[in-house]
């Protein structure tokens, strides 16, 4: 086991089928000034061979960073994948760790102010970066906004350009998983994140558990990352259909699991319904392709949620229905 400093930080990289993505973010990583790191690359049995690739290219060197490979076996989704790679971490004895989307490319000071925001109080418990479209200066992420109410999570600064008020250091409700820096005590504290969600809202759940454990959660916009966004669920009108099954399910239950309010329930359900309703107009006027498949996917995303059925999206049954009138569109 390596000698492991409380300065020391464990970078954690989930790949899936992304070999030009995760090894453009690993070579990025290479230009930190900040320089007492460990990356942990955990893939979730990919089938593309970049896994393999990875392995191979580190032992040609053409990786200068230090890099630990972890195979789960299977795809056990975001959560799972990365608390694989936590849970190596954490067990060799890292105090700091960054999770950071493979599709990402970081700024050569990215990890410094991350590291210093923990540093400066301990009540810190999470903070992230400011995080740009990759290639320009508009925002993706500038903090992120909770409503306890119905679900719903926002992005501050999304698709604007940047401007000062975006470089303000301040307290958020949540950061995305995209880029996100927690110290150990989240792990003791709140635990891992919960991974039966497979996709989408995981992270934003562990932050509201940690808020409510009293870890204050911060925006710092000194550290920088680039994001491509979305390479591994399609864009515009060609994003899959599983996406939409996750968005309802998912913001379902992490308020029905969160908020022991009955008025929060109670309308997290109703927004449930208007988000369902949003989403079929949008089916038939905006994508106006594989409706049936995205109706089915619409449907099973709200019956899930509320029989709180979680885990990795069901297959749509294609066969099932290939004889009969189900939105035979």
């Amino acid at each position: 086991m390596r000698q492991v400093t409380e300065k020391h930080v464990a970078i954690i990289i989930l790949n899936w089928n992304a070999y030009n993505d995760t090894f453009e973010c690993l070579k990025s990583l290479e230009h930190l000034t900040y320089p007492y790191f460990h990356v942990f690359l955990v893939d979730n049995a990919s089938q593309d061979g970049s896994f393999d690739k990875l392995q191979l290219d580190c032992k040609d060197g053409k990786f200068n960073v230090p890099i630990t490979f972890i195979q789960t076996g299977a795809n056990l989704g975001f959560a799972g994948g990365n608390n694989a790679a936590i849970k190596e971490a954490y067990e060799q004895g890292y105090q700091y760790f960054w999770m950071l989307n493979n599709d990402t490319v970081v700024d050569p000071n990215a990890l410094t102010p991350l590291v210093e925001a923990l540093e400066k109080d301990k009540q810190v418990g999470i903070v992230g970066s400011k995080i740009y479209y990759y290639g320009t200066n508009r925002v993706w992420f500038a903090g992120g906004k909770i409503n306890l109410y119905t679900g719903k999570s926002k992005h501050i600064g999304l698709k604007q350009q940047d401007n000062p008020i975006f470089n303000i250091q301040k307290e958020v409700d949540y950061i995305t998983g995209c880029s996100l820096f927690f110290r150990k005590e989240i792990i003791e504290l709140v635990g891992y994140m919960s991974d039966d969600y497979f996709l989408y809202y995981e992270e934003t759940e562990w932050n509201i558990r940690a808020k409510e454990k009293g870890f204050k959660i911060f925006y710092v916009p000194k550290s920088v990352v680039y994001h491509k966004v979305s390479a591994s669920s399609g864009k515009g009108k060609n994003v899959s259909p599983y996406v939409d099954y996750y968005d309802l399910r998912n913001s379902y239950v992490m308020i029905y699991r969160t908020q022991k309010r009955l008025i929060n329930k109670f309308i997290v359900f109703l927004y449930m319904y208007y988000r369902f309703i949003k989403k079929c107009i949008k089916i038939f006027f905006v994508y106006r392709n594989r409706i049936r498949e995205r109706m089915w996917y619409l449907y099973r995303g709200v019956l899930d949620a509320i029989f709180l059925k979680m885990g990795k999206h069901p297959v749509y049954p294609n066969k099932q229905y290939k004889n009969n009138n189900f939105l035979k569109l």
